[in-house]
């Protein structure tokens, strides 16, 4: 089964992904651009990773043209207020206009407690919990302006706790801040959903059920040979995160959408990134 234009229902948008180099990101940003949204890619450079993985902003944005869709890469550091604040102003000169927005961005630290510095704990803090916060804050007077907006916030499974026996994830140790902010990001979604619901702006999480083999998870030498079962293809988070931004803001807010449970519930299969093939057929729901 292929694409139709009746499936380009993000044409006229845009949308802005961060973390796009690699990974989830990149992944996310290649669905939208599938359903016609224009997507302004960015991460902290353009054609050179500054963290030695593989995958750039050029490169997904080559992938999204390639596809049929239109994109723009703007490097940012999302550590930097004065950067974030640079980027919506370039997307709004280079594109006109900020419909969504997908706060994704960010690289753990696993480190044990004992060696995970106050300089580390910040930049993860600055990464996955103020650079969201405020990213949402500098596009609310263009999204206002406009009469609706779609914001999308990176979640995570590992965000619920658990009591023991713990699980070898828990017990090596590093985990502990990302999972805290992960935990935090999923609190701050609802809280700006019901903050934004009367300015016609959705604020939802999406999260992976599994694992999804990207070159940071990879890094953290986290995903052990055999461990197939626990892993799920970028491909499902892609089409949730669309899922979430394609209705009526107001119709669909303040969710937690864990990839493919939710578009089991909601009956949606799931496409290619490049949206011309259907990888997993479901039937609607209802």
């Amino acid at each position: 089964m292929t694409v139709n234009e009746a499936q380009k229902t993000l044409t006229g948008r845009v949308a802005i992904v961060t973390g796009a180099s690699r990974g989830i990101g990149s992944g996310i940003a290649r669905r939208l651009g599938s359903a016609g949204a224009t997507v302004v890619v960015t991460a902290r450079s353009l054609e050179q990773s500054k963290d030695g993985l593989s995958g750039t902003l050029l490169e997904t944005a080559a992938l999204i043209e390639q596809a049929g869709g239109k994109a723009i890469p703007i490097a940012c550091d999302l550590e930097s207020a004065e950067s974030r604040t640079q980027l919506i102003n370039q997307t709004i000169s280079r594109a006109g206009r900020i419909d969504i927005l997908v706060n994704n961005a960010g690289r753990a630290i696993h480190e044990k407690l004992d060696t995970f510095t106050p300089d580390k704990a910040l930049a993860q803090v600055q990464q996955y919990l103020l650079a969201p916060f405020d990213l949402t804050r500098l596009v609310l007077p263009h999204m206002r302006n406009q009469g609706a907006g779609w914001i999308v916030n990176l979640g995570s499974v590992s965000a619920t706790a658990e009591d023991p026996p713990y699980n070898d994830y828990s017990t090596h140790g590093g985990a502990s801040l990302y999972t805290a902010l992960k935990a935090a990001v999923h609190r701050l979604t609802p809280s700006h959903a019901a903050e934004l619901y009367a300015d016609n702006i959705s604020v939802n999480t999406v999260a992976p059920v599994r694992a999804i083999m990207t070159p940071g998870l990879d890094a953290l030498g986290a995903v052990k040979p055999g461990m197939d079962s626990h892993l799920e293809p970028v491909d499902h988070i892609a089409e949730a995160t669309l899922a979430l931004v394609e209705p009526e803001p107001r119709s669909l807010t303040g969710q937690l959408a864990f990839s493919y449970q939710y578009l089991d519930k909601i009956g949606r299969s799931t496409w290619s990134l490049d949206g011309k093939t259907i990888l997993s057929l479901r039937s609607p729901a209802g």
